[in-house]
């Protein structure tokens, strides 16, 4: 639309609304102050810059490596502890025919993960299965906890610890030495089935 202008204020919101490109000025127009021009609803203008090429771009893959190189970590330290698992589990106990655990299910590696992700060190996951077939190997009713769940899993895996370093502060003991009272009274897999029939309200 073309309008003439003479107005002080008028001609004060054009010169904004020509700067930010949505009035194009022409020639004045013959006597005084005043002109004409056309506004136009879309500015002649890019509202936005174009942006200067993002300097993290190669920051971010470098942080993609860095995360796949954490992941392919933590994997290869759950199968070295999901191999020391099945390790003593064939050795603690007896078997007709054992099956190794796999880590190509997910839920063999999913505690033991999990575990790593809170900062715990590869060697206290392994200390845990070493203390509890130390305690435990040879008891029937406790090779069905003896796997990659129970031990690791949020209930017990800190207490479970605590009890294994005690265990590695006193030598290891065996089940000749000290280590036989604890074996009866000590360490008993059934804490499971009570604290569970405990929150189930049993």
């Amino acid at each position: 639309m073309e309008e003439l202008l003479s107005s002080a204020d008028s001609a004060a919101a054009l010169r904004e609304l020509e700067a930010a490109g949505y009035f194009v000025r022409r020639s004045p127009s013959s006597g005084g102050d005043s002109f004409s021009g056309t506004v136009y609803e879309r500015s002649a203008r890019p509202l936005l810059e174009p942006l200067p090429p993002r300097r993290g771009a190669e920051g971010d893959g470098e942080d993609r490596r860095s995360a796949e190189k954490r992941e392919d970590a933590e994997a290869a330290a759950a199968e070295r502890v999901l191999a020391r698992l099945n390790e003593l589990r064939r050795a603690s106990w007896v078997w007709a025919r054992y099956t190794p655990l796999s880590s190509r299910h997910a839920k063999n590696v999913e505690h033991i993960k999990g575990r790593l992700r809170e900062g715990y060190r590869e060697e206290d996951l392994v200390l845990v299965l070493e203390y509890l077939a130390a305690t435990d190997g040879g008891k029937d009713d406790s090779r069905r906890f003896f796997d990659s769940v129970t031990p690791f899993n949020t209930k017990n895996f800190e207490r479970n610890l605590a009890m294994a370093r005690e265990w590695e502060a006193r030598g290891r003991p065996t089940a000749e030495g000290p280590l036989a009272l604890q074996r009866s009274d000590g360490h008993d897999p059934t804490i499971y089935d009570r604290r569970a029939n405990r929150e189930a309200g049993q």
